[in-house]
């Protein structure tokens, strides 16, 4: 079932507090749409690719722990880039949440150390299996589209998917509505994940530091001093990895 062991064995010196997969809730573990609310406050509007392997990813901030389930059958390129970057401590460089818009999304992945941007360039779109257009921005119990605490990548056009990516800070109707880079891969679990959402910092909005400033400088100490409140990502690593396909 994966590589287990060693995740197991990564897992001891992280702050995550899931430490492996079978910490998930089942509802965390198996995703699916309801018209109540999950443990997390939290409901899909559609249902999300079912089976295949999801691998846990604990990242560390300065606003408190994230842990991410990526389920690399609902973006199987997004996951993999994204999974690419933790196992290349991309994460280590001090990475800063760039544009974090209260209620909204959170923008980071422009790496600490500029030259590390240069390896992640833009690669091929995945499929959206949430469902396009105005018609689906809820589904019939009033859930919006693209929930709390979803990962995608940030985009421009057909096949920008790069080194850039996005949570979702709160329920969004109109995300993953028809742009081809909002697919989500994978999203936040665990209650302390959802408490570290609330706490990243929305100050600067969308007036954080420019994507050019961080791309010359990165997570420069000038940069620091003209944005004090910026929250960052010190960390992330691969906790667990296991194939959750449900026997029939």
């Amino acid at each position: 079932q994966g590589d287990k062991k060693s995740g197991l064995q990564r897992a001891a010196s992280i702050s995550c507090e899931y430490k492996s997969l079978s910490d998930l809730k089942d509802y965390e573990s198996y995703p699916q749409v309801s018209e109540l609310v999950d443990g997390n406050k939290r409901r899909h509007a559609y249902e999300p690719p079912k089976d295949g392997f999801v691998t846990l990813v604990c990242c560390d901030t300065t606003a408190g722990p994230l842990s991410v389930a990526v389920h690399e059958n609902w973006a199987p390129l997004g996951a993999e880039r994204f999974l690419d970057m933790v196992k290349d401590n991309y994460f280590s460089s001090k990475v800063a949440l760039m544009r974090c818009v209260r209620n909204f999304i959170c923008q980071f992945g422009i790496a600490g150390n500029p030259d590390l941007n240069r390896k992640y360039g833009s690669f091929s779109d995945d499929k959206q299996w949430l469902k396009e257009g105005p018609s689906y921005r809820t589904n019939k119990y009033g859930s919006f589209r693209f929930a709390r605490g979803y990962f995608a990548y940030a985009g421009s056009g057909k096949n920008s998917r790069g080194n850039q990516l996005i949570v979702a800070l709160g329920d969004n109707k109109f995300l993953g509505g028809g742009s081809p880079w909002e697919v989500p891969f994978g999203e936040v679990v665990g209650a302390q994940s959802y408490d570290t959402l609330a706490k990243i910092s929305t100050v600067y909005g969308e007036k954080g530091p420019s994507q050019g400033l961080l791309h010359r400088e990165g997570s420069s100490a000038h940069v620091a001093e003209l944005f004090p409140e910026l929250d960052y990502v010190s960390q992330c690593v691969v906790v667990d990895r296991v194939n959750m396909t449900r026997a029939n």
